[in-house]
């Protein structure tokens, strides 16, 4: 899908997962001095190397790498071939040069939703190294190449939060179910938004749909209000409102606003925010599938429960008319 810029979806979610341990993540990363930016994501640790608390956040195929800066291109829809790593051998020699690094301090790598043929890893001879669904080649024209298959990852939790760009569906529900049953998405506001948008988009839509088309970082972040409907639910009284900015982030789930008050008035506006998040989406899907969407159906949606709404939601991809979305 050539208008989602998936690097800043991917980078989005490793900027809010990483930098509050202290690991800088950068997109669109100038690889000379001179030239425009290219699609892909900079990770960079601190000298002295990994602590702890960084590797059990950084996905196999990442936490093992003794380098400063990490490089990382993307193939989210689009297969693997030739072009891809000749691309990214030259975009690691440039941004070498401009950065002023030894290539001790440097590791280039891609990421790949889609698994690539068998004959493709032969031709290149990525050879599995450590950790299942992590490869290494020494192309002829120099360097080294590591290549991660987010299909392949092991479902940990330090995996789970790019396995959610798999482009396998079941491998992505898995992904978000660890997240959710480890309580990862706890470690920012901003993960936990980041998150919970990625699932209501990616559970209910393939990697290449109409849907993904030209979503952005903010648009994910605004269908992820609902983060706070799980610490609501599962977090004691006194430690869900010792969350700072909390008061901030409930009154930003309702569209109209709400007075802060006891905990069943914050709840309230959460539920509110979080079904006018889920009507707007189910009445973007129904636009692009079916085209205009008829007042009856416009008032069905507006009275709906939250229940109904994913219930509706599910059932767009499948159905040849809104009499069946709805079930009449």
């Amino acid at each position: 899908m050539s208008n989602t810029n998936w690097h800043n979806l991917v980078g989005a979610t490793l900027k809010s997962l990483l930098e509050p341990v202290g690991i800088e993540v950068r997109v669109e990363v100038p690889v000379t001095s001179s030239s425009p930016r290219a699609d892909l994501i900079l990770i960079r640790r601190q000298e002295g190397g990994w602590t702890e608390a960084q590797r059990l956040l950084l996905s196999d195929g990442l936490w093992d790498l003794e380098v400063d800066h990490i490089l990382v291109e993307l193939k989210i829809t689009e297969s693997l071939n030739e072009e891809t790593l000749t691309r990214l051998s030259t975009y690691d020699t440039l941004f070498l040069e401009s950065a002023g690094l030894h290539r001790q301090q440097l590791q280039s790598l891609l990421i790949a939703a889609i698994s690539p043929r068998p004959e493709f890893l032969d031709r290149f001879v990525f050879l599995p190294v450590g950790p299942r669904g992590v490869y290494v080649s020494q192309p002829l024209w120099g360097g080294t190449i590591r290549l991660i298959l987010l299909n392949e990852l092991a479902d940990e939790k330090r995996n789970a939060p790019l396995k959610c760009f798999s482009s396998r569906r079941e491998e992505r529900k898995k992904a978000f179910q660890t997240i959710k049953q480890t309580g990862l998405f706890r470690i920012s506001a901003a993960f936990g938004q980041t998150v919970v948008g990625l699932w209501r988009l990616l559970m209910q839509s393939s990697l290449n749909s109409p849907e993904m088309e030209g979503v952005t970082p903010e648009q994910v972040a605004l269908l992820g209000r609902e983060w706070l409907d799980f610490l609501v639910d599962i977090m004691p009284e006194e430690e869900l409102f010792a969350i700072p900015k909390l008061e901030h982030l409930l009154v930003q789930g309702r569209q109209e606003g709400l007075q802060i008050g006891e905990r069943k008035g914050r709840q309230e506006g959460l539920q509110q925010g979080i079904q006018e998040g889920e009507a707007n989406m189910l009445l973007r899907q129904l636009q692009r599938r079916f085209g205009s969407v008829p007042d009856w159906a416009r008032e069905r949606i507006a009275r709906a429960d939250s229940a109904s709404l994913e219930i509706w939601g599910e059932r767009v991809l499948e159905p040849h008319s809104l009499k069946e979305v709805f079930g009449d």
